[in-house]
Order: C-alpha cells, then sequence, then structure tokens
C-alpha cells in the first residue's frame, strides 16, 4: 500500500501506479469500524510449510491425501522461478529459487522460508504421487539449493532472514536496542516476543 502511494505521489497517471490497482484489495480494505491496511501480503508459503510437515510426521497422511496435494500444488507454484528484474539496484539478493514469506508474487526471497518449503517438498516426494500429486522438477530442486546456499554470510554463518549488509558494529547496535526495549516492556515485534520468552 506504501508503494503504491508513493507511485501515485510521483505520478498519478504513471503506468507503475496502474500496476498497483488490480491489487489494492490484498492491501487495503473497508471493515466496520473504518479503512484498514495490510503491509504484507500475508505469510501461506511459511505456514504452508509447516503445516505439510507436521501432516507429514503422523499416520494420517492416507486420510490426509487430497489436502496434502493442494499443499503440494501450492508450494510448487510458489517457487520464485526468476531473479528480480535490477535486483542490484534495488540492494536485493537473488530470489531465483526461493520461496518468500507468502507467494510467489511478492518476489522477496527468504531464507527460512526457502528451507521450510524445500523440507516441506522432500518429505512429500517420500509419498506416493498418485496421493500428492507429482514431485518438483529436480532442476527447481537445485535452483533452491543453490538459492539457500547464496544466503550464506562472509563469516560462513547463515541469517534468518536474508544476509548481513551491515557492519558488526551496526549489528550490536540493533540488538542493544532490542534488548533495551524489552527490557522497557515495549514489546512490538514478534522476534522481541520470543526473546522475552527465552
Amino acid at each position: 500500500a506504501l508503494d503504491m502511494i508513493c507511485c501515485w505521489i510521483e505520478d498519478p497517471n504513471s503506468d507503475a501506479l496502474k500496476l498497483h490497482l488490480p491489487r489494492i484489495y490484498d492491501y487495503l480494505w473497508l471493515a466496520e469500524d473504518g479503512m484498514k491496511a495490510q503491509v504484507y501480503d500475508g505469510c501461506q508459503s511459511w505456514e504452508l510449510a509447516f503445516i505439510v510437515q507436521a501432516y507429514c510426521s503422523t499416520d494420517l497422511v492416507n486420510e490426509l491425501g487430497p489436502t496434502l496435494r493442494k499443499a503440494h500444488e501450492f508450494i510448487k507454484s510458489s517457487q520464485v522461478l526468476e531473479n528480480h528484474p535490477n535486483s542490484e539496484t534495488y540492494y536485493r539478493h537473488r530470489s531465483k529459487g526461493s520461496w518468500t514469506l507468502s507467494t510467489a508474487d511478492n518476489g522477496w526471497s527468504v531464507s527460512d522460508c526457502t528451507a521450510e518449503a524445500l523440507k516441506a517438498l522432500l518429505l512429500l516426494s517420500k509419498i506416493s504421487p498418485n496421493l500428492v500429486g507429482d514431485p518438483i522438477k529436480g532442476e527447481r530442486l537445485h535452483d533452491a539449493v543453490d538459492c539457500l546456499l547464496s544466503f550464506m554470510n562472509k563469516d560462513g554463518t547463515f541469517s534468518t532472514y536474508e544476509c548481513k549488509r551491515t557492519t558488526s558494529l551496526l549489528e550490536v547496535s540493533i540488538s542493544w536496542f532490542y534488548f533495551y526495549r524489552m527490557e522497557n516492556q515495549v514489546l512490538q515485534l514478534f522476534g522481541d516476543s520470543t526473546c522475552d520468552q527465552v
């Protein structure tokens, strides 16, 4: 929604704004208590990967066949198949082979989402295709692994969302800021509340 507003401010008649209009209801809607806005378009890929993993860990796979087939198709269709054009211009990490938090339309690769979707697909590949549908093509699995390996930081570690892009000093400052906020009981982010429980 914010990007759409920026496009409108820049040029109310632009092609960029016109591309936003069909998707407006994904982000803005009118509820009984007024206008609502959503910053992100959901977390479908993330949640579905965990649901599939949970289902595959049970003895109910045969009973859940139609559900797993639909989940399998969604996960396969949610993989990002191409890198974002001019990704380096916009400081974006490569996206080909990845999964986003939500859908392929989002296009913003996330290491955790890619890993969990890949794990779900590997679990589904052990189940009969008659039950869950055809497995994802090998080339797309290779793209996913390549993308995951591209998330490795210069120091050999992996971050939970995207590669480190800042100095160590800034990362320590950010950690201190979140710790300070937790100590003052200002919990606004899921990560903060998770740390608070530890």
